[in-house]
C-alpha cells in the first residue's frame, strides 16, 4: 500500500491575512467608538446646560443664554448650540411653567420646572 502525502504549494499567507483583517476590524471599532463618544459628550453637555440654565434662572434670575454659553464652553462646544426658553403664563409668578430646550451639536435636551 502506497500512502503519499501531497504537499500544497500554499505558503504562509495566514499571518498577512490576520494582520490585515485585524487592522480593518480595529479601525472600524475605533471609528465607531469615537462617533459614539462624540454623541455621548454632546448629549451630556446639552443635559447639563439645560438643567443648570433653568435652575440658575429660577433661583437667581440669570440669563439662560449666558448659562448655556458657559456650560457649552466648559464642554468645548462654544459655537455649536441653540437655546429656546419659554415661560407660561410669565416668568415670575408662582405656578408658572418654565421650559428650556438646548440643542448642542446633534443632541437635544429639554428641562421643565414649575415655580
Amino acid at each position: 500500500m502506497n500512502l503519499s502525502i501531497k504537499e500544497s504549494k500554499e505558503t504562509g499567507s495566514a499571518l498577512i491575512d490576520f494582520v490585515l483583517y485585524g487592522l480593518l476590524i480595529q479601525m472600524t471599532v475605533l471609528v465607531f467608538g469615537l462617533q459614539v463618544f462624540s454623541l455621548q459628550s454632546a448629549q451630556l453637555a446639552a443635559e447639563s446646560a439645560a438643567r443648570h440654565a433653568l435652575r440658575s434662572f429660577a433661583l437667581e434670575g440669570t440669563d439662560p443664554e449666558e448659562s448655556v454659553r458657559s456650560i457649552a464652553k466648559d464642554f468645548n462646544f462654544s459655537q455649536d448650540y441653540k437655546v429656546s426658553f419659554s415661560c407660561v403664563p410669565d416668568c415670575v409668578s408662582d405656578g408658572s411653567l418654565l421650559k428650556i430646550a438646548v440643542n448642542i451639536s446633534s443632541a437635544t435636551a429639554i428641562a421643565k420646572m414649575i415655580l
